[in-house]
């Protein structure tokens, strides 16, 4: 692969997505800074992981939130590894499922916090350093309930995932002449800590036989497609949000 000697940034690294991520990228050559909040055995495991491969990787906790711990982790990243190449903006939560009309305003705003307010604060932070390397790439993790709509469950987390689209757009443009690429990956049904935590069985054995694959996804489903446009094979796309579904 063509990413040896560059550095990504995963929010949200210590399981699931993220930390498969953190595996196939470390295993190319790539340097990672594995963010995490609470789950620090989770992280230290996504560690072990990538330097067992013969990787580099450091542990930055950060509640991705939270202004000035975001700029005190890119700072961190930076002085360990010099850049920052590829930020991988992967950290979100459903938080609880609600009907629309017993969802109040606390969940809404915590919502947005975790899933929207984090990804502008980590985006702003890293692009001010990538603008100045004159390179870079940027990739979101959305979700397909930004176009189903969360409907009679968790309209709150579909309606973030869609602001999350749109933000994709308007960075792509905005830093395209900047040599940056700004792209977007919207999972299906991943089988993933997620939805261990998200679903219950009956909601799981429901969903999967309406999938056209007949599976639910994996997260190396998703971080294979990290890795493709984190790649040079996918320097001509921009201001995409890619639906890996398994058709759903």
């Amino acid at each position: 692969m063509d990413t040896v000697n560059k550095v990504v940034l995963i929010t949200g690294g210590s399981s699931g997505i993220g930390q498969e991520t953190a595996r196939i990228l470390g295993k190319d050559g790539v340097g990672v800074i594995v963010n995490y909040n609470r789950n620090e055995h989770g992280a230290e495991e996504t560690k072990a992981i990538v330097e067992s491969q013969g990787g580099r990787c450091i542990m930055v906790q950060a509640d991705v939130s939270n202004k000035e711990k975001v700029d005190m982790m890119v700072e961190k990243a930076i002085e360990t590894f010099g850049q920052i190449d590829i930020l991988v903006n992967n950290a979100g939560a459903a938080i609880k499922r609600s009907s629309f009309l017993d969802i109040d305003e606390e969940l809404w705003d915590k919502t947005y916090d975790v899933n929207v307010k984090s990804m502008f604060l980590v985006s702003q932070a890293v692009l001010k350093h990538m603008v100045q390397r004159k390179s870079g790439k940027v990739i979101n993790i959305s979700s397909v309930a930004a176009r189903r709509g969360g409907a009679g469950e968790s309209i709150h987390y579909a309606s973030t995932k869609g602001a999350v689209n749109t933000l994709t757009v308007g960075l792509a443009k905005e830093f395209a002449p900047h040599g940056i690429l700004v792209n977007g990956i919207a999972p299906g049904f991943i089988m993933s800590p997620f939805q261990e935590k998200y679903s219950t069985q009956e909601r799981i054995d429901r969903i999967i036989p309406t999938i056209p694959l007949k599976r639910a996804g994996t997260a190396k489903d998703i971080a294979e497609m990290v890795s493709f446009l984190a790649s040079d094979a996918a320097n001509y796309i921009m201001g995409e949000t890619f639906t890996v579904s398994g058709g759903r």
